[in-house]
């Protein structure tokens, strides 16, 4: 593919999602928001959540919700949602499986975080899964940008936050929502499915939406990317 054909350690930077890609985060962040909706009359399981609203922010989701069904949430359902969340992730939080050792065996490398939740969450969830120390401040979230994702504004800020081209940037990304941003902004988009539920159906829709390839364990990154020729 023109434009694809660096190693590894060839690659300038690469930027992450981080609910699903990084730490293992969206059962809990289901879980909240479940409780949430149907506090304010919304039923909805888990899994039809995780279907509908995975890569999305939780203010769009109520957004979509209120439209919906015609209900109107308190002015700090955003607030609890993160107080509730934060303090699942002190006790329930773990990184992806493998994830580490796949940071370890890229490096050095500059790595970024891009994603759709808010920056004081990320930046927790990092701390408690010890994954501080592969990304320090390059943090990049909806807050720092006009629009989040599907647009593609929060990748390339991350991009030009670290000093590169977002065509010069890979993104691992697990939703579609994700994926979508991250190729209109021109990054080149790794999808991971790793995390999602049914996995075998998500991929098709990672490259529908402008993965290049897709991928389900995160030990295997380093090796697709010192191996294939991208």
């Amino acid at each position: 593919m023109p434009g694809w054909r660096r190693r590894a350690e060839d690659v300038p930077h690469f930027i992450f999602d981080c609910d699903g890609v990084l730490v293992d985060s969206e059962p809990l962040s289901m879980r909240v928001d479940v409780a949430i909706l149907a506090e304010n009359g919304v039923v909805m399981s888990e899994e039809d959540a995780h279907r509908r609203f995975v890569g999305r922010t939780f203010a769009a989701m109520l957004d979509e919700m209120q439209q919906e069904f015609g209900v109107t949430f308190p002015a700090d359902a955003s607030a609890q949602k993160d107080l509730r969340l934060l303090k699942l992730y002190e006790t329930d939080l773990r990184a992806v499986d493998g994830v580490e050792s796949a940071l370890e065996a890229l490096g050095p490398q500059h790595f970024s975080v891009a994603s759709n939740s808010p920056y004081e969450r990320v930046e927790t969830a990092l701390r408690i899964t010890g994954l501080t120390r592969f990304f320090g401040n390059r943090i990049t979230t909806f807050e720092h940008v006009a629009r989040g994702k599907p647009e593609p504004d929060v990748f390339i800020e991350a991009a030009r936050r670290a000093g590169y081209k977002p065509e010069d940037c890979i993104v691992v990304e697990d939703s579609v929502t994700g994926v979508t941003a991250a190729h209109r902004a021109g990054c080149r988009v790794l999808g991971f499915t790793g995390t999602h539920p049914h996995p075998e159906e998500q991929a098709p829709k990672l490259v529908a939406a402008g993965a290049r390839i897709t991928f389900a364990r995160m030990s295997d990154l380093p090796e697709i990317l010192s191996e294939r020729i991208l």
